[in-house]
């Protein structure tokens, strides 16, 4: 994987994106923000004094995943991938398991906005915990510089993310992402929904904000 910066695109929620030309998904994906209606232009004299310009309408984000659930897409693989600890942390269960709602959310230790969100992810995590929803977040590096990975896990407080899974470059990982219809060196934060069947039933690229939650919550209390 090539490792380039990450650039806020605008309207979007931010990712690292390589400029590649994806497959569309199988299942729905977060589309681009709603513009609020043109502002029309004012015909004035020309010697009266230019009015002053109103301010552009914000653009509104488009809800998670579309404000609904898509039909069951591919499952993802149930087998054993690698997996990557700092000292003193238990590392995941060598093969994941999807129970409830699963956020399988595809991160690396290069990438900004992975970084920013993971405490996010962490805290719906705990707090759809505490609603009595059956939800986790799988974190699943694609770092290709384990020492990087190892370093930033080793960094991370006894509440932030200290183990992950992690497909390594090269096979494993080509055919994990495959299998769940990802492509194969995809734009960074990129994250699935999956149901307690192991189906894909929402693809979300880029990275996800605070105001995303109460449409996550929506969305898992419709589905339980």
């Amino acid at each position: 994987m090539k490792l380039w910066s990450c650039l806020p695109v605008a309207l979007l929620s931010f990712a690292c994106d390589e400029g590649k030309s994806h497959e569309a998904p199988v299942t729905a994906e977060r589309s681009q923000a709603i513009q609020g209606p043109a502002t029309q232009a004012v015909t004035t004299p020309v010697s009266a004094p230019a009015p002053s310009s109103a301010p552009a309408p914000k653009a509104r984000r488009a809800p998670l995943c579309g404000g609904h659930l898509d039909a069951e897409g591919r499952a993802v693989p149930k087998k054993p991938i690698g997996r990557r600890a700092a000292d003193g942390a238990t590392e995941p269960p060598a093969e994941p398991s999807y129970q409830g709602f699963t956020w399988v959310n595809f991160w690396a230790a290069w990438c900004v906005p992975c970084r920013e969100e993971i405490p996010r992810l962490l805290a719906w995590q705990s707090r759809l915990r505490g609603q009595g929803k059956k939800f986790h977040v799988m974190f699943v590096s694609l770092d290709d510089d384990e020492r990087q990975l190892a370093a930033f896990l080793g960094a991370q407080p006894e509440s932030g993310l200290r183990a992950t899974y992690w497909l390594h470059e090269g096979k494993e990982r080509v055919d994990w992402l495959a299998a769940a219809g990802v492509d194969p060196d995809p734009d960074l934060p990129q994250h699935l929904l999956v149901d307690a069947k192991g189906k894909v039933r929402c693809r979300v690229r880029g990275a996800v904000e605070d105001a995303d939650f109460d449409a996550l919550s929506a969305l898992v209390g419709k589905a339980e």
